[in-house]
C-alpha cells in the first residue's frame, strides 16, 4: 500500500470528522463557533492519532506472526467494513453539539473516541501492510485537524441540507473500492 493510497483513507476516515463538525456548526452560535471549532479539530485529530497508534501497536505486538500471510485480506475486511460503515451513516443522523454543550468535555471526549475507531482499524491495516508510522499519523493528524475546521467553515444556521452527507456516501464507497484494490492487485 502505497504512500498516496493511505493518505487517501485518512481523507475518507476524516469525512467523518467533518461531517460532525458540518452538523455542530448548524447548530451553533457565531460566537461560539470559532473556538469551539479550533477545540473541536484538535480532539478530533488527537484521537484520530491515538487510535491509529493503538491499532498499529496492537498489530505489531499480538498478530504480526499471525497474519503475514493474509495481511491483504485482513486490510480488505477492515477497509470493506468501514466503508459500508460509512455508506449506512450517510443516511442517518450523525453526532453534534449545540451551544449548550461546547463547555461539555465529556461529550466531546465520548464523541471523539467514537470517530476514532475507524482510525484504530486503519493503524491496524497500515501496519499489517509494513508501512512506516510516523509520516503516516502526521498526515492523519493534519487531514483530521483540516476536514473538521473545513466542515465547521461550510456550515451555517442557514443552510437546509448537510452536503458532508454526499461525500461520506463518497468515502464510503472509496474505501470498499480501497479495500477490493487490495485483494486483486
Amino acid at each position: 500500500m502505497g504512500m498516496l493510497a493511505v493518505i487517501l483513507i485518512f481523507i475518507c476516515i476524516c469525512v467523518d470528522n467533518m461531517v460532525c463538525a458540518n452538523m455542530s456548526a448548524m447548530k451553533l452560535e457565531a460566537g461560539s463557533k470559532n473556538i469551539f471549532s479550533i477545540k473541536m479539530a484538535l480532539f478530533f485529530a488527537g484521537f484520530n492519532a491515538l487510535f491509529f497508534g493503538l491499532g498499529y501497536l496492537i498489530s505489531i505486538i499480538f498478530f504480526r506472526d499471525w497474519v503475514y500471510f493474509a495481511h491483504n485480506w485482513v486490510a480488505f475486511a477492515f477497509l470493506l467494513l468501514l466503508g459500508i460503515k460509512f455508506m449506512l451513516e450517510s443516511i442517518e443522523k450523525s453526532p453534534s453539539f449545540t451551544n449548550l454543550e461546547t463547555d461539555d468535555t465529556r461529550k466531546l471526549i465520548k464523541v471523539s473516541s467514537l470517530m476514532g475507531l475507524n482510525s484504530f482499524l486503519v493503524g491496524y491495516a497500515v501496519e499489517t501492510m509494513d508501512t512506516s508510522f510516523f509520516p503516516q499519523v502526521a498526515f492523519l493528524l493534519i487531514i483530521t485537524f483540516c476536514l473538521t475546521l473545513l466542515g465547521f467553515h461550510l456550515g451555517n444556521k442557514n443552510s437546509k441540507t448537510v452536503a458532508s452527507k454526499k461525500v461520506e456516501l463518497i468515502a464510503g464507497i472509496l474505501l470498499v473500492i480501497m479495500g477490493v484494490r487490495l485483494i486483486i492487485v
